[in-house]
């Protein structure tokens, strides 16, 4: 395992290269639409009340276990309507978060908000450096243009601070950079390097950081895989980066001697249970390998990894080869005690949380690549997993068995009380489904161009949508 020492970065640096506090602050551009490409609450926590204006989305799915759910103490939105947007000008791609009276937003501008909840007029703007452009001519691939803020970012409520990390270009060469910001002010309390240990001929371009990002006990774990084309030599990572003390960040690398083994989970975010293990999910070595099951080590497997990222399990999905996959969605932990993972061969596999050893396996998961972090409603013990080709795949966790597959969306869903959230990111709508009956309750339209992969959040009484623009509300 390598290790390398967190670097501070001066806050004088960091103006130079472009960080600002006024609100005017913003990204001329959005991004372009993504094709495939490479919580502080512990899982056991009292789930967040949709409908509260002090409801808290501190992470990518809510909490640590990525359920992905939330309570209501309102009635049922069973007719919403956009409340406002905000024009932030960048694609947000990751969740949107509630933090106290906030929400906050991040664009592949390299720009963090603060917004109003009631009226999505902005507070504090901060852009923490230039992003990469023309990436495909710097990268040799890529679909994401301009390259910023991709991941769904973490807060820490004790703290009040929220973590991003962005893609930053100075002067023609890349890396990827931590900052912490108060979450009242914008302003930022900590920036540090939080590139992986590269071996030599590496380069940070070749690395996208796509999968949300995980917090326990100080330390943030950031992701790594690759960019849409898998050009360059890569690995796939993970770092923990120390937020309280000055340690040398933990690290942990994927395909060691080989290549590739994406951490990108169409933009979920790792899992973390109540002891602080790292659950992650990986993709295919690059090249596509021939062999079944894939060779590289740690590739297309689910990992269970320690808070100091040592591997304390594997599972090694034996169906996989070529560009299979598993890592195109995150580990979801369940209260049984069984994590489920799901990837391109279509096989949602039921797994020990202990051991990773396996309970069950259900095939023909969608009917096409399953992309994104499943959901998970505890009252009626279903799993919601959305389906690239169309559609969301009803799991029956107690039974271990396949449910219908309900139309009308296909990116990752989230569980507000009694409905199943969804979006449809190729007709940009909002769609509803009573989580009893899977009766669709609603599907209404975004206003602009969604991100594929896009997933909703809940807070301040609001559904909130990340946009090729900005951020859409809906009340």
């Amino acid at each position: 395992m390598r290790r390398a020492t967190a670097t501070r970065v001066p806050i004088a640096l960091m103006l130079a290269i472009g960080v600002c506090a006024a609100a005017s602050c913003s990204g001329p551009s959005s991004g372009s639409a993504e094709s495939r490409a490479p919580g502080t609450a512990s899982s056991g926590a009292t789930p967040a009340r949709a409908g509260d204006p002090n409801t808290s989305w501190t992470s990518y799915h809510a909490n640590d276990a990525r359920t992905g759910a939330v309570a209501a103490t309102s009635p049922p939105l069973t007719s919403s309507h956009i409340a406002w947007a905000a024009n932030l000008g960048g694609a947000v791609r990751g969740q949107p978060l509630v933090v106290g009276r906030r929400i906050i937003a991040a664009t592949e501008s390299n720009r963090v908000v603060a917004l109003n909840p009631v009226n999505g007029k902005v507070l504090w703007s901060r852009t923490i450096g230039a992003p990469l452009r023309n990436v495909a001519q710097a990268a040799g691939c890529g679909n994401i243009d301009p390259l910023g803020i991709t991941s769904t970012a973490v807060a820490d409520p004790t703290t009040n601070t929220v973590y991003v990390v962005g893609e930053i270009d100075v002067r023609g060469v890349v890396h990827h950079q931590l900052v912490g910001l108060d979450v009242s002010t914008g302003r930022i309390r900590l920036s540090v390097s939080a590139d992986p240990p590269l071996p030599a001929g590496e380069r940070a371009v070749h690395l996208l950081q796509r999968a949300g990002l995980a917090m326990r006990d100080g330390v943030v774990y950031v992701p790594y895989g690759g960019n849409a084309g898998d050009c360059g030599t890569y690995h796939g990572w993970v770092v923990g980066v120390n937020t309280v003390a000055n340690k040398p960040n933990s690290v942990f690398e994927v395909a060691p001697g080989s290549q590739g083994g994406a951490i990108w989970s169409s933009g979920g975010a790792p899992a973390i249970d109540g002891r602080g293990n790292v659950f992650v999910s990986t993709g295919n070595a690059n090249p596509f390998p021939s062999a079944t099951p894939d060779p590289a080590r740690y590739a297309e497997s689910v990992l269970k990894l320690s808070p100091t990222l040592r591997v304390e399990a594997q599972f090694k999905d034996r169906k996989s080869s070529g560009d299979a996959d598993l890592g195109t969605g995150n580990p979801v932990l369940l209260p049984n005690g069984e994590v489920f993972a799901v990837g391109k061969t279509d096989i949602g596999y039921f797994l020990r949380q202990s051991d990773l050893g396996q309970v069950a396996a259900v095939p023909d998961v969608c009917g096409s690549d399953p992309d994104g972090g499943p959901a998970y409603d505890a009252s009626t013990r279903r799993l919601f997993v959305p389906c690239r080709g169309g559609g969301i795949q009803v799991i029956d966790v107690a039974t271990h068995r396949l449910g219908p597959l309900l139309a009308g969306a296909d990116s990752a869903p989230i569980v507000i009380g009694t409905q199943v959230w969804a979006l449809d990111t190729g007709s940009g709508r909002l769609t509803t489904y009573d989580v009893k009956t899977l009766r669709k309750i609603q599907s209404v339209p975004v206003g602009t161009s969604v991100p594929v992969f896009t997933s909703p959040s809940t807070g301040a009484g609001l559904v909130i949508v990340g946009t090729t623009q900005g951020v859409t509300a809906f009340g």
